[in-house]
């Protein structure tokens, strides 16, 4: 042996016994994924690779990037229209944050579809529920950095829910915002948050769930594991309720799967390019939304959140007023309280879809009310500007126009110019202010006897019914038929 080859050797083995490299590499990479492993378990990995995109971007973004009301706009539009590349990769930030909820949401939904969560990897899957809630805090937090209309206000009517919890509510909103109103405080805490904190324990618990899922191991489908088609006399041998006989044709799987280097390995990196190569079509194509900076007066705006955030929005049209906490607070605890316990409530042996109705349906009603409320606040969410009758709509009179149309057209025409059946509102608007018009629609018997139109606060709340008084109030110039 050379003296050059010995004293590789020696560093080999210097750096092995000091850092274990090699079993580093063996358990992750030298190791066989069991037979039935395909595409649908690529998605944690894609979920890991857009968590990358999303660092490697964020951290483009924060060196350009100030986090003060005076200066973040500025700053987040230099960044997009004037420096070099600038606007693709915040596109690939803006587009990689949908990305990974969309990943996360999917690998969750094929586990739970798998029954992967069973023993032994009850762990793995609550360390996946808490990446879940990490995503989010991602999107909520990163939501109101480039300090536009937008951000501003879906950030203020997000942080006002956690005023609603009673008790705890106003504490709770001064600790979110720093105080009662965003400004400073909140965007530097918003900012410290989504760069500094969730960065830090995501890392973390993806580690975790990686070691887990490395530990013990991909789950063999459910069609395979149950036996249907199977024809293996090793693994056939091996069928048993124990653990221990499981441990075994689990192994017996794993002996007929692939390795995971390079073949699954492989498919993960082409699940990832295609990810990317779909984002940066996103970002050239469509770049990442800036409007106008934030303007605390305006306001006209109506706040629309992100498209994941949208079924809670929309969740406090069904408990108005003193009840919104429990929408927005009680509902989605209770239901990520159900995921936790998922594995500790569910737990048969077994794990094919079709023989856990339960679960099945318990999936299906939650997915189905997440798509119903979504749809519902995309198609109930007005436009942000309104002009009519030469006048510019405010954020009230914009959604009084939605009630108006709903609850008074028919009567009043769509323009408040009167009908057959309902006298025109030009001269009400005129003549009256918005505490008469807001009691007559609540109640018009106790405003002037004998009149015929029915009263209305059982179909519509009072916030509801001030709104449409405002958008009556602009029907002032609106001529009579």
């Amino acid at each position: 042996m050379s003296r050059e080859a010995e004293q590789t050797g020696r560093a080999g083995r210097w750096i092995e016994e000091r850092l274990a490299l090699g079993t580093v590499i063996r358990v992750i990479f030298l190791r066989n994924v069991p037979l039935g492993v395909g595409v649908l378990y690529t998605l944690g990995f894609a979920a890991a690779f857009c968590f990358i995109l999303q660092a490697a971007t964020g951290v483009v973004l924060a060196l350009f990037y100030a986090p003060t009301p005076d200066h973040a706009y500025a700053s987040v539009a230099y960044l997009t229209n004037r420096l070099p590349f600038g606007g693709f990769v915040r596109g690939l930030h803006h587009w990689g944050a949908s990305a990974m909820v969309v990943l996360v949401m999917l690998h969750l939904v094929v586990v739970f579809s798998l029954a992967a969560y069973k023993r032994p990897r009850e762990a793995t899957w609550l360390v996946g529920v808490a990446l879940l809630v990490l995503t989010l805090g991602f999107g909520f937090t990163g939501y109101l950095l480039p300090w536009d209309g937008k951000a501003y206000w879906a950030t203020s009517v997000g942080t006002n829910m956690a005023g609603t919890m009673p008790l705890l509510g106003e504490s709770l909103l001064r600790v979110v915002r720093g105080g009662t109103e965003l400004g400073a405080a909140a965007l530097t805490r918003f900012y410290a948050v989504h760069v500094l904190v969730l960065p830090a324990v995501l890392v973390g618990l993806l580690a975790v769930h990686i070691a887990l899922v490395i530990y013990h191991g991909v789950s063999v489908p459910p069609t395979l594991w149950g036996g249907d088609l199977v024809a293996d006399p090793e693994i056939e041998q091996l069928r048993s309720p124990t653990l221990d006989r499981d441990a075994e044709r689990y192994l017996a799987f794993k002996r007929r799967g692939r390795p995971f280097w390079p073949d699954v390995i492989f498919e993960d990196l082409v699940i990832a390019i295609v990810v990317f190569l779909v984002l940066a079509g996103l970002a050239v194509t469509q770049g990442a939304p800036l409007e106008a900076q934030a303007d605390p007066a305006d306001t006209a705006y109506i706040p629309r959140p992100e498209w994941y955030f949208l079924f809670l929005f929309q969740l406090l049209r069904y408990f108005p007023g003193q009840l919104e906490w429990v929408g927005i607070i009680i509902l989605p605890l209770l239901a990520l309280g159900a995921l936790l316990a998922l594995p500790f409530i569910d737990r048969r042996i077994e794990r094919r879809l079709r023989y856990r109705p339960v679960a099945a349906a318990g999936a299906v009603i939650v997915a189905g009310g997440i798509g119903f409320l979504t749809t519902a606040a995309v198609l109930g969410t007005p436009p942000s500007q309104v002009e009519e009758r030469g006048i510019q709509l405010a954020a009230a009179q914009i959604l009084g126009r939605t009630h108006y149309r709903q609850y008074c057209a028919d009567c009043h025409g769509a323009n408040g110019e009167g009908t057959p059946t309902g006298p025109s509102l030009a001269e009400a608007a005129r003549r009256r202010d918005a505490n008469f018009i807001h009691s007559y629609i609540e109640n018009p018997g106790r405003m002037r006897r004998g009149a015929l139109m029915p009263a209305f606060l059982d179909q519509l709340g009072h916030q509801q019914v001030e709104e449409v008084a405002q958008y009556v109030l602009t029907m002032a110039g609106t001529e009579a038929r």
